[in-house]
């Protein structure tokens, strides 16, 4: 029971990640498309956009490691 509670915990907590990297990806299509395509929209408008998506990019690869700290440390204790 603990197993399969543990199992679908993973599977939500791996499906969030991959929804987040989804609406990352989104952003930046919609960053990049709009600088192509609409004139009104500049590189001043695109910056805050993009320092936000790298800071959001920077956030998860913090969690990432954090995740490999932790699972380092547990396998060292085991």
């Amino acid at each position: 029971m603990l197993f399969k509670k543990t199992e679908r915990n993973l599977l939500a907590h791996q499906l969030n990640r991959k929804l987040y990297f989804a609406e990352i990806e989104e952003k930046l299509i919609k960053v990049t498309y709009c600088l192509m395509a609409d004139d009104l929209y500049t590189v001043d408008h695109a910056i805050p956009e993009l320092i936000k998506i790298i800071d959001q990019l920077e956030l998860e690869k913090r969690a990432i490691m954090n995740e490999i700290g932790r699972l380092e440390d547990s396998d060292g204790r085991a």
